[in-house]
């Protein structure tokens, strides 16, 4: 048994992550593959899963899940506790049920928001085997060159991406640059304030643009609407893989403090074949080789200057789209679960 352990209280990125991991280790695999909810589990995630994982919520309360010499991957570790061994023993504030970890064979912590709770795992290894997995090579190299890591640089050390499910887009070339987009969360960091007057100032040079974009701030799309643009769409009003068919360049441009360590909507484009557009912090460097599947900005000029290349220099968008889905399949769900397996028997 390989088990996901995580939060769950979200149904974004980092737990669709945990679903695709479960339904490729029971595709790609022997081996059979459980989610354990450390509360309930998002009924809009139970369509995404494969009917032969089982899901378990409230798994705390279920000590047999976390025995038995199965494998536990815990995903979603910016919740701080789950890298303590009072988490472990139910002294945290979030439950108090005592969990042996004796009987588990492996555990692997996938840090996927935060990197910086992994300084605690000295307080587990005496009782189990443990690995880290990191979600990009700034996490990495994060626990190498701080002091405060110090007693965790002994421990095994990996970089993993999230799976994409190559078929749940569709991957085609593209060869113009007319439509650009993005989908996100509502969340409020994750869309730039500058989007209209991003839009206005490319739309009013080149009448031909169209702008389309899922899942903005409600107090963002009056604005956007002054601007030009083509469709705006509620979060989730039309599938991830109609909206990116109907693009041609996907723009990731969230507020400049935001750093995304590892962005599944920018690895989705990719599969679909589109030239990214992105803020260059965080782990998207790891995605985005800039100038080759696309442009990596910093502030609200870079982000301009790159439209414009693309809609005046439409030459390089067929080699940055097949560029895109090129890169894209060292993440195809099938790569990643033949990375973790590596992982699991190192």
């Amino acid at each position: 048994m390989i088990a996901i352990f995580s939060k769950f209280d979200m149904a974004g990125g980092s737990e669709r992550r945990c679903v695709e991991l479960a339904n490729g280790i029971e595709k790609y695999t022997n081996h059979q593959a459980c989610i354990l909810a450390e509360k309930d589990f998002p009924e809009s995630l139970t369509p995404l899963v494969d009917e032969n994982v089982q899901v378990i919520p409230y798994a705390l309360l279920k000590p047999e899940y976390f025995g038995g010499d199965d494998y536990v991957i815990v995903v979603n570790t910016d919740c701080k506790e789950f890298s303590t061994l009072d988490y472990w023993e139910g002294k945290s504030q979030r439950h108090n049920t005592r969990l042996s970890l004796v009987g588990i064979r492996k555990m692997l912590f996938l840090y996927n928001f935060l990197i910086s709770p992994s300084r605690h795992l000295h307080e587990l290894i005496k009782y189990v085997d443990i690995s880290i997995v990191c979600t990009n090579r700034k996490f990495f190299n994060e626990i190498t060159k701080q002091d405060r890591y110090e007693r965790v640089r002994i421990l095994p050390r990996y970089i993993l991406g999230s799976p994409i499910n190559p078929d749940s887009v569709n991957s085609r070339v593209r060869t113009k640059a007319a439509i650009f987009g993005c989908h996100s969360k509502r969340l409020g960091s994750k869309w730039n304030p500058e989007w209209p007057k991003l839009a206005e100032k490319i739309s009013q040079r080149y009448s031909q643009s169209e702008f389309r974009l899922m899942g903005m701030k409600a107090d963002m799309i009056e604005n956007m609407q002054k601007a030009r643009c083509s469709a705006l769409f509620k979060e989730n009003e039309v599938s991830v893989k109609e909206f990116l068919d109907s693009l041609d360049v996907f723009v990731f441009f969230p507020q400049y403090k935001r750093e995304e360590p590892w962005a599944r909507v920018i690895a989705e484009a990719m599969v679909a074949g589109l030239p990214i557009i992105a803020l260059d912090r965080g782990g998207t460097s790891d995605q985005v080789l800039k100038w080759n599947n696309g442009i990596l900005c910093k502030r609200f000029d870079d982000y301009h200057k790159a439209l414009v290349h693309l809609i005046e220099h439409p030459e390089v968008i067929e080699s940055m789209s097949r560029n895109s889905i090129r890169i894209s399949k060292e993440f195809h769900t099938e790569q990643i679960i033949k990375k973790l397996m590596g992982i699991l028997w190192a």
